[in-house]
């Protein structure tokens, strides 16, 4: 953290600097004051403790200063070790190359304490508002990392990127996906004696086991709009089987609130209808914004869920036209819609796990 108290290293294999050094540096109420007579040692007391600062002495019998110098800059977690070279080499090209290796500053010896006084003050305020700055660049990407979660527990994966790229009006229509409604079957009356919590608590662990089912299958959430579970096959992502995978997860989330059914409180039974056709999709609104699907194949799924049974499945024949021969299906039977058309539909009982019901 940058409120830490600095360590500074003092790395001089003469003994009368570093006592020299150890004094000034007490004197001027540095409390942390750590010497290595050696690079070596050096390298293995940086690796044990935390330094905020290193005065290096250049030329060493073991490892030379550059060499310390080199490892410090090469490790990511102490290249933000600030390091002011000390020696009584004054060639310019052993400077520029400290220099170029990562070093803060470079003063000749002997050093005069005043400008080496002002050298260290200096260093120490840059490494700690380095620290800050990679302290509120963490919290930033935290931030952000956060902010990435929200936006995909709100949007696909597909259409926050678009948003992210740029677009501001995302709107797309798709020739042929399947909408899926599921309820929960009389839930006014099985509710009306229940607290908000455990009414909350209910459908969160029911809807939670959908959401589930929806991410492994591929199936798109939609919303939910109280007791109802909506979703979507073959949107933001065009899929060719996207009836039958729609199929598979109505029957799947039909066999989730079976075994639900003894951990809940009341027990639920849902009913669920299908529909294929075209669809339009976009995001709506700019605060507290959503990603909707709309459109006459959204109404018949909605009609045809209103007029399904407990524990049925009940789909269109848009729907079962793109099943092929996977499900055994009961009808069809006719079901009139708001528009006073007549809708053909098939169902079955879905404790047939491998029966579209």
């Amino acid at each position: 953290m940058a409120t830490d108290v600095p360590g500074i290293l003092i790395v001089d294999d003469n003994e009368d600097n570093r006592y020299t050094l150890e004094l000034m540096l007490a004197s001027d109420g540095y409390e942390r004051v750590t010497s290595a007579a050696s690079g070596n040692e050096a390298i293995a007391l940086i690796e044990k403790e935390k330094f905020s600062l290193v005065l290096l002495d250049l030329m060493m019998p073991d490892l030379n200063g550059d060499e310390v110098l080199k490892v410090i800059k090469s490790d990511p977690d102490k290249r933000d070790i600030s390091v002011v070279m000390i020696s009584a080499d004054t060639d310019a090209d052993k400077v520029s190359q400290c220099i170029e290796l990562g070093a803060d500053d470079y003063l000749p010896k002997p050093f005069n304490p005043t400008i080496l006084r002002a050298r260290i003050a200096a260093t120490l305020r840059r490494h700690s508002l380095r620290a800050l700055e990679n302290e509120y660049l963490g919290k930033i990407e935290n931030e952000k990392r956060h902010s990435e979660t929200l936006l995909r527990n709100i949007l696909p994966a597909e259409v926050a990127t678009r948003l992210r790229n740029g677009e501001s009006n995302i709107a797309d229509h798709f020739d042929d996906a399947t909408v899926i409604f599921a309820d929960v079957v009389g839930f006014g009356k099985i509710t009306a004696r229940m607290k908000a919590y455990e009414i909350v608590a209910c459908l969160n662990q029911l809807f939670s086991e959908f959401d589930r089912l929806a991410e492994d299958a591929g199936i798109e959430k939609i919303k939910t709009i109280g007791d109802n579970y909506m979703a979507v096959s073959g949107v933001p992502t065009p899929r060719a089987n996207h009836a039958r995978m729609a199929a598979k997860f109505a029957l799947d989330t039909a066999a989730a609130t079976a075994r639900l059914r003894s951990r809940l409180p009341v027990p639920f039974s849902i009913r669920v209808g299908l529909h294929s056709g075209p669809v339009m999709a976009g995001v709506i609104g700019t605060r507290k914004f959503a990603y909707d699907v709309w459109g006459d194949t959204v109404n018949i799924a909605a009609r045809l869920e209103a007029a399904s049974q407990p524990n049925r499945v009940l789909a269109s024949a848009a729907t079962v036209k793109g099943l092929g021969s996977d499900y055994s299906l009961d009808g069809p039977h006719k079901i009139d819609n708001k528009e006073d058309r007549v809708l053909e539909a098939f169902s079955r009982k879905t404790a047939c796990s491998r029966h579209f019901s």
